[in-house]
């Protein structure tokens, strides 16, 4: 009889209280879960928490189902059942075709309502996987979200107590649930094993908090496997329900939900493994009696001996280490640093009493030397020379890398920006650079310098990052933009390398730098176009100053050239006509003289002179009667008074008494032809 059935009439007491709780913790989880995505992966532990408190609503809902189930079936049975009432005529036509199918509908529902079989055969399975789902889903969700700088040491810390005292009612509700009998809810045992669920992520979860807010950085990874086993537990939920889909459903009577977790069970137990209880479940599963093999009994007595050999022969195998070609390794006995020990293959006291600490060997890092924000998450990491993901092959037809790229109107992955002094207009103004610049650096290969950086140097990326960006702020506040643009880089990265070996010297950290590598030193790309306007403006002004000054300077030469010309032109007329001046009162005193000395004959000559210039070509015959003289060349065709004929063949007129002789002028006349 059902009403003899214990888990028939507990139904009625648990029906209610399982519904309740299950949407309290849908309610929850989905609360954390929004408040954990919301927060940008700054608190991941509400998220886990969340996903945690959906595996456990996938027993609880389910589990209420049949409980009403239960209820409902125990009602009818034990129902008194009347006199019949006679029912309405249903002859009565339907209004209209809408009506009639939703008659149609509300018959079907209430009938599959009414059918306890068909509500407690799918439902529970799909709620179940459902929740499931969800909760896979959630911890992918939570995975995926990117790192984020951890908080302060207080909110952890009362993170950490939240989630401890969120722990206490969970287990007072799984203590309660582990005490109730399976006759009285079948499911007691499945529901007091999801609760270890949520349970264990509190107390994981509030651990992992606490030990972050001092200082313990690894703790983030039991956040990690926390969330791992949430994921494990939610996808043992949907294949269980899943497999249930294509089983026969066991009769009403005996049903119970297949929400389940075997490895809630075996992982978060909170008793030591029992070999008996083992035993009692095999061979009750599978017909097997695990007490009488002997096979099982010679590995119970062999199995301690084995651990405990093979447990020192993998202690012994630490004494043994093998370094690359490109590593060192500092050997430690018993904490003392005693040897640095090359490539190969060494033997030592085994762990924890000798150790060797790797150190790289020759290994040539690169660093950008990229800007740091203010959370001190870096925009890049270093990476070795020659690495295969850094430096990809690239064919000659193929498009060039980014890495290329040195544009000034494009960001680039490596870039720190600094602010750098500047005079605007005679005033005390900042300004705005970008560079784009890789440090080269090794380990030492000295044994001394392999213990420094070992020793001395916890991150060198950070070491060489913090002085390389003292050493650019220093550098910028004694230098303007137009000079870091105009200097020399090879006298730049010569100078920054000097400087930075000695910075890294002074703190003996064991570390070489190889070489800087400048890229790019150039405004902001934002303002990349702006400086070009600016540059090109200032360019133009320039050339527009140039080629005034140039004019004015031609203008002014031409100037100077026909001034010089006039000048020197009056000054040579001048002298010209000084001297003509010079040489006419020369000659007119000699002339004068000359007179004084011959006077008619002077005269005479002078006439002839002009004559023979005035009369050009023509050719002058000079005819004077005064000439005479045996032998003259001469011709007279004058009319001749005496016929002599040694004058008439002569041709000479014979000289008159009255004639002077030819060697004295005449006194007192002068006669011109």
């Amino acid at each position: 009889m059902l009403s003899e059935s214990p888990r028939f009439n507990a139904a009625t007491r648990y029906s209610v209280v399982l519904l309740a709780l299950g949407m309290l913790f849908t309610v929850l989880g989905g609360v954390l879960l929004t408040l954990a995505l919301e927060s940008g992966a700054v608190w991941r532990a509400p998220g886990y928490l969340g996903a945690a408190l959906w595996t456990v609503t996938a027993a609880f809902l389910p589990t209420a189902i049949l409980s009403f189930a239960r209820q409902r079936l125990l009602g009818r049975a034990t129902a008194f059942i009347g006199p019949r009432l006679p029912s309405e005529p249903t002859d009565k036509p339907a209004a209209s075709l809408t009506g009639r199918l939703t008659a149609a509908l509300r018959a079907s529902l209430e009938k599959w309502v009414l059918d306890d079989d068909a509500v407690t055969r799918w439902p529970p399975v799909l709620v179940a996987m459902l929740f499931g789902v969800l909760a896979l889903v959630a911890i992918r969700d939570l995975w995926r979200l990117p790192a984020a700088p951890p908080l302060d040491a207080l909110p952890l810390q009362i993170g950490a107590a939240a989630l401890v005292l969120a722990a206490f009612p969970l287990l007072l509700l799984e203590r309660s649930y582990a005490g109730i009998s399976t006759d009285r809810l079948p499911e007691a045992p499945q529901i007091d094993r999801l609760l270890r669920v949520p349970l264990t992520a509190c107390v994981a979860l509030a651990l992992a908090q606490a030990l972050v807010s001092v200082g313990f950085g690894w703790a983030v990874l039991l956040e990690r496997a926390t969330g791992i086993l949430i994921a494990l537990v939610a996808l043992e939920l949907i294949l269980r329900n899943a497999v249930a889909m294509f089983l026969p459903f066991a009769p009403l009577e005996q049903r119970q939900s297949l929400t389940d977790s075997s490895l809630s069970g075996a992982l978060l137990r909170l008793s030591a493994p029992s070999l008996r209880s083992i035993n009692m479940a095999v061979r009750r599963r599978l017909g097997i009696d695990l007490s009488r093999s002997w096979a099982l009994a010679y590995i119970q007595k062999a199995a301690l001996p084995a651990l405990v050999g093979v447990g020192l022969f993998g202690w012994a195998v630490t004494g043994i280490s093998t370094l690359g070609l490109n590593e060192r390794g500092i050997y430690e006995r018993f904490g003392v640093p005693v040897a640095v020990l090359g490539p190969g293959l060494h033997l030592h006291l085994p762990w924890p009493l000798g150790v060797i600490r790797p150190v790289e060997f020759g290994a040539v890092h690169l660093l950008p030397i990229e800007f740091v924000l203010p959370g001190g998450e870096e925009t890049g990491k270093s990476s070795l020379v020659g690495d295969s993901a850094s430096e990809r092959p690239v064919g000659a037809e193929d498009s060039a890398p980014e890495s290329a790229d040195r544009l000034w109107t494009d960001d680039h992955p490596f870039e720190g920006n600094y602010i750098i002094a500047s005079a605007e207009g005679g005033k005390q103004s900042f300004q705005l650079v970008d560079i784009d610049m890789a440090v080269l650096y090794r380990v030492g290969l000295s044994d001394q310098a392999a213990r420094d950086a070992a020793y001395r140097v916890s991150n060198a990326d950070e070491v060489i990052q913090a002085l390389s960006g003292q050493l650019l702020v220093r550098y910028f506040t004694h230098n303007t933009l137009l000079d870091l643009l105009g200097k020399s880089r090879e006298s730049f990265t010569r100078q920054f390398q000097a400087a930075l070996q000695s910075q890294l010297n002074r703190f003996s950290s064991g570390i070489e730098v190889s070489g800087v590598s400048v890229e790019a030193i150039h405004p902001p790309p934002g303002a990349a176009s702006a400086y070009h306007d600016v540059q090109a403006a200032e360019i133009r002004a320039n050339t527009e100053i140039a080629q005034r000054r140039g004019d004015a300077t031609r203008s002014l030469m031409t100037a100077q050239q026909a001034v010089i010309e006039d000048h020197n032109g009056a000054v040579a007329a001048a002298a010209e006509r000084t001297g003509q001046a010079r040489s006419q009162a020369t000659i007119f005193g000699g002339e004068s003289q000359a007179f004084a000395h011959a006077g008619y004959p002077f005269l005479l000559e002078r006439w002839l002179e002009s004559l023979t210039q005035g009369l050009g070509q023509s050719q002058l015959v000079l005819i004077d009667h005064r000439l005479a003289g045996p032998g003259m060349p001469a011709l007279d065709v004058r009319e001749l008074n005496n016929p002599a004929a040694s004058d008439v063949s002569s041709g000479i007129p014979p000289r008159s008494e009255a004639t002077p002789p030819a060697s004295q002028p005449p006194t007192d006349e002068r006669t011109l032809p």
